[in-house]
């Protein structure tokens, strides 16, 4: 919370200037655990916060204006557990749901090319759709599907993979909506995306254009009429994977590169990573750095006043019409093995071996590095490590002991066996029913390894294949 207060002091805004907070779960919520089990240890806080609760959520949001700001909850697979959090939380200080704002990762395809354990893949792309009918009827301004390419380019995908992977996801998971009832241009408007921006300055900008074709086509093709149903609302997050802990500054050299050409291309929104990004968690002096280099873009470029400044460009078009054609191969071929939901292994497969391609060309020079494998120096660069703190564990945990303790034990045992059957009535094709479940079971301080339990309990829980 105070990261969040300091950013807000610094100018961070979002979509059209909106308050914003992009908040990351830790690992351990990610894993779908609270801080106290054995395989928490030594994971709490890494990679994100520390929050498992709606009383964790009354520390992270007091006195902030929940119906005047958006939250964007960056959880994995825990995203039904966590959205609950913050609507029970979000009703004991009486803002209707109907106000709030934010959005919701669903990002149960990643465990294609993630390796942590999961839900199977059927099973997440029907929790991904109960969230998207729960809040189309519930929670109009929410944003309830991230087509999460960054992270498949992070992983190791090409450019070209990672159109052609979103775009198959993101069409797989419409298709599951509308088997649900659901009207595409009711629901896909809702729909967004985080791209990756890496190196190749054209390519990135280029492979955003080719999305945009293509999720456009295939969205009309699914039935939807309505043009904002179509559109490709981006929220790019410039590459933290070809950031290098050698020589950590010339990254603000990289990450402005890779922001001006997002802003190039066109993207709603961006999120710049901090030079330290290959060391630690940001500090506040590399946050605020990252912030500088979006606010300079933005108030003193002139970046902002066209739209697709490079359209018409000999070479623009020509290299988005090559994304265009080549993701639409890798995207038919998707298609024709069932879906994305059903080829987990060919997604993989593919992403492994462009990731290992890339790792060979780094090794043998045939992809510069600045500082890795080219301009390498002896003099170290001396910059502040964030370190998590130690007492933050110890405190997590006293935390979610001390609330089962004195939480109510029957409401929490009536509102957990609710949360039971309703599981078990979304297995048998009930739509909208888990997520109310699962708020009572909130209020009732369940907490997220708890309400997970439950989900993996009926749906399974397993490394993915």
């Amino acid at each position: 919370r105070r990261r969040m207060d300091y950013l807000q002091a610094q100018g961070m805004t979002g979509y059209f200037g909106n308050t914003f907070y992009n908040l990351v779960y830790d690992l351990v919520s990610h894993e779908g655990l609270d801080p106290d089990h054995p395989a928490a240890e030594g994971r709490v806080g890494q990679c994100g916060m520390a929050v498992y609760s709606r009383e964790d959520n009354a520390r992270l949001f007091d006195g902030l204006p929940l119906d005047r700001m958006n939250v964007v909850h960056i959880s994995y697979y825990e995203n039904l557990p966590v959205l609950a959090h913050y609507l029970a939380y979000a009703r004991r200080r009486g803002v209707p749901w109907d106000k709030l704002g934010g959005n919701s990762m669903s990002w149960y395809y990643q465990s294609a090319y993630v390796g942590m354990t999961c839900f199977p893949p059927k099973a997440g792309m029907d929790l991904a759709a109960e969230l998207i009918a729960f809040c189309t009827k519930r929670m109009p301004r929410w944003n309830t599907l991230n087509l999460f390419g960054y992270g498949m380019e992070e992983a190791g995908a090409t450019a070209v993979q990672e159109v052609a992977f979103t775009a198959a996801a993101g069409i797989d998971y419409a298709r599951a909506c509308v088997a649900k009832g659901l009207d595409p241009d009711v629901f896909l408007g809702r729909f967004g995306f985080q791209i990756s921006q890496a190196n190749d300055f054209f390519e990135e900008i280029c492979k955003i254009r080719a999305l945009r074709r293509i999720w456009a086509r295939k969205c009309h093709e699914l039935g939807a009429r309505d043009p904002r149903s179509m559109h490709v609302r981006i929220h790019t997050h410039t590459s933290g994977a070809v950031l290098t802990a050698q020589q950590p500054l010339n990254n603000l050299i990289r990450t402005t590169l890779h922001a001006f050409g997002a802003a190039l291309a066109g993207v709603q929104a961006m999120e710049v990573s901090t030079f330290d990004e290959a060391l630690a968690i940001p500090t506040e002096h590399s946050a605020t750095m990252a912030l500088r280099i979006q606010q300079i873009l933005q108030e003193e470029s002139g970046l902002t006043r066209v739209a697709d400044p490079l359209g018409g460009s000999y070479y623009v078009e020509a290299l988005t019409r090559q994304i265009e054609e080549a993701a639409l191969a890798i995207y038919d071929e998707v298609e024709k093995r069932g879906g994305y939901h059903k080829c987990h292994d060919y997604v993989r497969a593919q992403i492994e071996a462009s990731a290992l391609r890339w790792r060979d060309q780094v090794d043998a020079n045939d992809r510069i590095l600045v500082g890795v494998n080219k301009y390498v120096s002896d003099e170290m660069q001396d910059v502040e490590v964030f370190k998590v703190n130690p007492e933050s564990e110890r405190t997590a945990v006293e935390r979610v002991r001390e609330l089962r303790a004195r939480r109510d034990h029957a409401k929490w045992e009536s509102a957990m066996a609710e949360v039971h059957r309703a599981t078990e009535r979304f297995k048998a094709g009930e739509v909208g029913g888990l997520i109310p479940a699962m708020v009572e079971a909130s209020d009732a301080d369940a907490t997220t390894g708890e309400l997970m339990a439950v989900l993996k309990q009926h749906l399974g829980w397993a490394p993915p294949h």
